[in-house]
């Protein structure tokens, strides 16, 4: 079983977004949200290593519309993506404004999230999630709950990270993020990533 200390570095991680973009956005720039319609998802189970040694294995799934996107974040306790730990769940509006200066081929990006939901899959984690005051209401194995308001453990309130400054690029039927940094922050423009992920999500 996943130790406590591993999975807080895999929400650290995860301090992956909240909050709320502002409207509009750049023409004539690399990626354009034409191009990022339609639902993204992890073609392999895949990985990140956390401070500790350990991996964090997980598969994403992007929904995006010309304005807003969802992202669906799994984690599990297996290289083989079999045993879920627990969901997370974002949806917010975004905008896309310049071409990066670091990154070819990539734009920069303020995504934001309105909302954000968890759901525990484990009883250990739906004990960690109670301790740790995620949510209003008892915490219980498979039911999701909206964590917006108070965050949870790494997970910010929509109220202290506005959105992710991101990048992203199109290759073909393959869409890159941004590598988040170690501390997983990208609530402020300084964050904003200079390099690509290494895995792409794919066009379903």
């Amino acid at each position: 079983m996943i130790s406590m200390n591993r999975l807080c570095l895999s929400l650290a991680t995860l301090s992956l977004l909240s909050g709320c973009a502002t409207s509009g956005g750049a023409t004539g720039t690399a990626v354009i949200p034409n191009e990022l319609k339609g639902t993204w998802t992890s073609a392999v189970c895949e990985s990140m290593p956390n401070a500790d040694g350990s991996k964090t294995y997980f598969k994403r799934v992007f929904d995006m519309t010309e304005k807003d996107w969802a992202l669906k974040f799994e984690t599990f306790g297996d290289e083989g993506c079999t045993a879920r730990l627990f969901t997370a769940r974002f949806e917010g509006p975004y905008t896309l404004l310049k071409d990066s200066e670091k990154v070819a081929g990539a734009t920069e990006g303020n995504f934001g999230f309105a909302r954000h939901y968890m759901t525990a899959h484990a009883q250990g984690i739906a004990d960690w999630f109670q301790s740790a005051r995620c949510g209003a209401a008892q915490w219980k194995v498979g039911e999701e709950q909206e964590t917006s308001t108070t965050g949870c453990v790494f997970l910010r309130p929509v109220t202290a990270c506005g959105m992710d400054h991101d990048i992203v690029k199109v290759e073909g039927n393959q869409l890159f993020f941004g590598q988040r940094p170690a501390d997983g922050d990208m609530c402020s423009p300084d964050k904003r990533p200079t390099a690509l992920t290494p895995v792409a999500v794919v066009r379903s």
